[in-house]
Parts: C-alpha cells; structure tokens; sequence
C-alpha cells in the first residue's frame, strides 16, 4: 500500500517543522508518522502543494498530485488521502484519477458549491470522510436548503489521545486555548468569569509571528491588539508540553468557539481527565462527540455567563481519572490506527466496484 498525501501550509512550512500544529496539520503528520510501518507494509509520499498565494503562475497542483500516481492502476494499491479539498475539487482531471482520493475535510466550508464536489467524488468512485456529526449535520442542512442531497462514506476521527499516567492538581477553575482571533476569541472567558472569583487561565498564540499578507491574519492582529496582552491570567506562544500542562490544571476546559468541527485541544483537556463546557448554538457541539460519555461535558448556551459560571460549579466532584480512563480507551493510537487501516481498504473497495460500474455505462470512453 502506497498513500500519496498532499501537504498544504498557507505559512509554506513543511510538515515536520516544530509547531503546536493545526487540525488539518495533526491529521497529515500523523498519517505521514503513524501509518508509514513496515508490518502493514503501507508508505507514505507527502507532496508539498504551496498556498494559493504562494503558487507561481501557471503552477498545476494536479499534476504534482497525480504525478506519483501515473505508473500505477486501481490494482497496485496506491491511493490520495487528502485534507485539503481545495486543492482537489476546482480540478476535473483529479476527480477523474485512475486511483482513488480519499478526502478527509476538516472545516465548514460555507460555500454552497462543496455539496456538488462532495457528491462529484462520490460519483467517480472516491470516498469523502468528515470528522464530526456536528459537520454532517451543517452540510446536510445546507444540502436541504438548496434541494439536494449528500452523501460521505464516513467518520474518522483526526487524531488520537495520548496517554498521560498522572491527574494533575487543580491550579484554575476553567482554562481555554485559542489563536488570538475573532473566530477562537479565547478572551471571551475573561468576560465571562468578569464578575466571579473563579481563577482562570487562557493559553494564545501572537498572530504578528506570522506573514501578515491576508485579510484573515491582519484581522487577527488587529484583535489582538484590543486584548490586554499583560493579562496575569494569560499565557502567550508556549511550547505543546506546557500548553498540556497548563490545561491539566485546570477543573474544566471551555470551547470556546461554537462551531469547531474537531477539537483537539478538548480532546487533550479531556486525556488529562478535564471536563469540557461547550459553548453552543442551538445545542450542538463537535465536543460531545469527542467525549466518550455526556457525564464528561456540559453544553451552554452561546456566552451565558450563568449557565458557564454553574457548569464549572458542577464539575466539583467529577472523578477525573474516569474521564481520563475513559478517554483513552475511546481514542487510543490503536483504534485510530484501525479505523484509518479499515477505512483504506473500504477506499479501494468502493472505487474498484463504482469503476466497474461507471465503465458499464460509460458511452464516450470517459472512464480510464
């Protein structure tokens, strides 16, 4: 088995690089890490694709992605894993490969379009897996809203938990962690504890330590400099390690933004045995599903300081290492190992069979 990967960084850094990485990131050096093992005899080629704004004129992201696979058919085993369905859908000559795609799509995208490109791929054979039901429920709702269906092959969960033997003692009464930006805006929880006693603790990231050329990261800073950056209760730009050590110490972990479709930082909170509260719209969380039982999380109301202010009340006698037990045996590396395996041989399986039938019927000798 060979896995072709295609690693987008909108910073143009590589995939080994040492950072606190994002979800899509975790999910493509963890497959590149993890997967590539002598005794599933499976490997893996990252194919690095520059940002939009970062391509030369005239660059072709399709033919770096499929030029590994020209040599190969269906049948050698090779196939596209891919979290970055922009680089696969504006590209007709990607959907049509002679080897399967299989797409893992992280984020919301709010552009009607995506609907006909998920149901594209799943035409031509390939397989679409989204990470959360949260996310299945916001694209079949827009789906609904434009008469149309969809369909995915799947869930598969982006990460693993990582074993911690020890439950740290209780530091903070809630803590939270975010990009300094007004999507995350981690500092909500200073306002929402304003008028209460309860220690807290935020761990961000400065913006201006990256190029600052978009839109998205000039917002950011300009955030940022609204926020009060010597605030006692706030943690800047620290290493992963004490990013967890921190969150250890803390009696509950607040999500803080609504509409996360995987959190990774909640899932961490909850291997250190740390309950989540989840800031909600319509009651629904991504976090409820990366809990392994509904006494391990609270939903709130979007920014109710009440109801923030009882759910950290209600955690007072939580047994943490449950949580953390619990956690672990729901997310381990091995079951994230087997989902990923299974649902590789799916992939082939689906495409084999959906080519078969596509040639069936494929009057213009279209389908290679």
């Amino acid at each position: 088995m060979r896995i072709v990967l295609p690693f987008m960084d909108m910073y143009n850094r590589k995939i080994d690089e040492p950072r606190v990485s994002s979800g899509r990131e975790m999910f493509c050096k963890l497959i590149k890490n993890d997967i590539t093992t002598k005794e599933n005899e499976c490997q893996v080629s990252v194919v690095d694709i520059p940002p939009k704004d970062k391509r030369n004129k005239g660059y072709d992201y399709a033919e770096d992605i499929l030029g590994e696979a020209k040599q190969h058919s269906v049948d050698s085993g090779l196939i596209i894993m891919c979290n970055y369905p922009e680089t696969l859908f504006t590209g007709g000559r990607i959907i049509q490969s002679h080897v399967p795609i299989m797409v893992v799509i992280h984020n919301l995208y709010p552009f009607p379009s995506i609907i006909d490109r998920i149901n594209d791929l799943i035409y031509f054979g390939h397989s679409v897996y989204l990470v959360s039901q949260y996310q299945y429920e916001y694209y079949s709702a827009m789906a609904k809203r434009l008469n149309k269906k969809i369909e995915i092959s799947g869930f598969l969960n982006p990460t693993y938990a990582e074993e911690r033997k020890e439950i740290s003692k209780i530091k903070y009464e809630c803590g939270t962690i975010g990009r300094c930006d007004n999507h995350k805006h981690p500092f909500g929880l200073n306002f929402l504890l304003r008028k209460s006693k309860m220690s807290k603790i935020i761990i961000t990231s400065k913006p201006d330590k990256y190029n600052t050329d978009s839109r998205y990261l000039k917002d950011n800073i300009e955030y940022y400099n609204r926020q009060n950056q010597n605030d006692p209760d706030t943690l800047w730009d620290l290493p992963h390690k004490e990013v967890v050590w921190n969150i250890s110490q803390c009696r509950t972990y607040f999500s803080s933004y609504y509409a996360e479709t995987w959190d990774n930082s909640a899932l961490e909170a909850l291997s250190c045995g740390v309950p989540l509260i989840l800031n909600a719209k319509k009651r629904i969380h991504s976090g409820a599903d990366i809990a392994s039982s509904s006494k391990h999380y609270k939903i709130i109301s979007h920014n109710d300081e009440v109801e923030l202010q009882d759910a950290i009340r209600s955690f007072r006698n939580v047994d943490r290492k449950e949580i953390q037990q619990m956690t672990l045996e729901k997310h381990s590396q091995h079951n994230w190992k087997v989902a990923i395996y299974n649902a590789i041989d799916k992939v082939i399986e689906t495409f084999k069979k959906r080519r078969t039938l596509l040639k069936e019927i494929d009057t213009e000798g279209l389908i290679k």
